[in-house]
């Protein structure tokens, strides 16, 4: 399984990206350069200066393998991509997930709308996660709606791979420490999920 963390509006992804990261002592394994990210050197909090890639991280879980693919380019860059070069980016993702044996992939991102109770929305790309999530009463599974993002482009194509795929959507407003352990919550909730269906799917 994989989570993919783009930086986007609200930070979100990139925050449970390293949380993850930590929850599962997951170790780098790589990094994905791709010729459209700006030309830009990105300087760390140590002084150590690198061009914009996609970070892989990878760990080892029970039966199943989990990665982490995060970037720290801003998700609005990604959206302004034309698109040949963005369904070449996620292309690209797409098959380095294969390279690590992933067979699940997962995103989050925030909205600035209200929802029901809080609920997060969910976005799936099977009709058999369709019918996974379709009663939950966490959340509120997206129907009947024409939607433009990169995550969700990712979980779109990640069909013609044959990748099962799911996005998270927190109705977030500000950025606050609850906040962000709240969506900490609903993500570990949904790997959970996922790994439940990859067992009984049988792709490991």
């Amino acid at each position: 399984m994989t989570f993919l963390g783009l930086e986007g509006s609200s930070g979100m992804g990139v925050i449970q990206a390293g949380n993850l990261v930590r929850l599962f002592n997951m170790r780098p394994i790589g990094e994905i350069v791709f010729y459209g990210f700006p030309d830009n050197l990105i300087v760390d909090s140590m002084g150590v200066g690198k061009i914009p890639t996609v970070d892989v991280y990878h760990a080892r879980t029970g039966d199943f393998n989990i990665s982490v693919f995060t970037t720290m380019v801003r998700q609005q860059y990604i959206d302004s991509l034309g698109n040949r070069e963005r369904n070449m980016f996620f292309s690209s993702l797409l098959y380095a997930m294969r390279l690590v044996g992933s067979s699940f992939l997962l995103t989050i991102d925030c909205v600035n709308a209200p929802s029901k109770n809080r609920k997060a929305y969910l976005i799936v790309n099977s009709s058999k996660l369709a019918e996974r999530f379709k009663d939950r009463e966490e959340y509120i599974l997206v129907k009947g709606r024409r939607l433009r993002s990169s995550l969700t482009l990712a979980v779109a194509m990640a069909r013609f791979q044959k990748i099962p795929a799911l996005q998270i959507v927190l109705p977030i407003r500000e950025l606050t420490e609850s906040r962000v352990q709240h969506g900490f919550q609903s993500l570990v909730s949904i790997i959970n999920d996922a790994l439940a269906f990859i067992a009984e799917s049988g792709n490991r």
